[in-house]
């Protein structure tokens, strides 16, 4: 029997340890449900930055404590994009010895926003020009930072 969840008229079924629905005609994949992540503290709202856009650059700092959680979630973020056919590049803030283009939030424009993978003490969701800071405190709050902003992105929540 398949675990089944609606909100705002979209259902959510339960794949394996996914949530996937079908948003704007294009299946999509989550690992939170909408009212998981709608306690994140969001800075305004981000989602014309992101939405109608070919290229969304991701960057974090490579030596980040919280590297593997921040790849997880950037991962993830590519893979339900590419469904709606935009182009994730994903890098670092500095230079690394892993074959990764350097890029940081200065690098951001309205064609090509950044979003910046940050740790920090609070999980939340600021933006400052073209370039959105997705700051989060633990490894599973990274990957509730991606939800939150896919589903502003898709529309799901305001």
């Amino acid at each position: 029997d398949t675990e089944v969840v609606r909100f705002n008229g979209i259902k959510f079924e339960k794949i394996g340890n996914r949530w996937e629905a079908k948003i704007n005609g294009v299946n999509a994949a989550f690992t939170f449900l909408p009212d998981d992540v709608s306690s994140i503290p969001v800075n305004g709202s981000f989602s014309s930055i992101l939405q109608g856009k070919y290229e969304i650059d991701t960057t974090y700092e490579h030596n980040s404590s919280l590297a593997p959680a921040i790849a997880l979630a950037q991962h993830q973020l590519s893979l339900t994009l590419s469904n709606y056919r935009i182009f994730v590049r994903n890098g670092f803030t500095t230079n690394s010895s892993f074959n990764v283009p350097i890029i940081t939030c200065n690098m951001s424009s309205a064609y090509v926003p950044v979003i910046y993978f940050k740790y920090g003490n609070s999980t939340r969701i600021d933006f400052d020009n073209n370039c959105i800071i997705a700051e989060a405190s633990s490894n599973v709050d990274f990957v509730r930072v991606k939800d939150r902003m896919l589903y502003e992105m898709l529309g799901v929540v305001k």
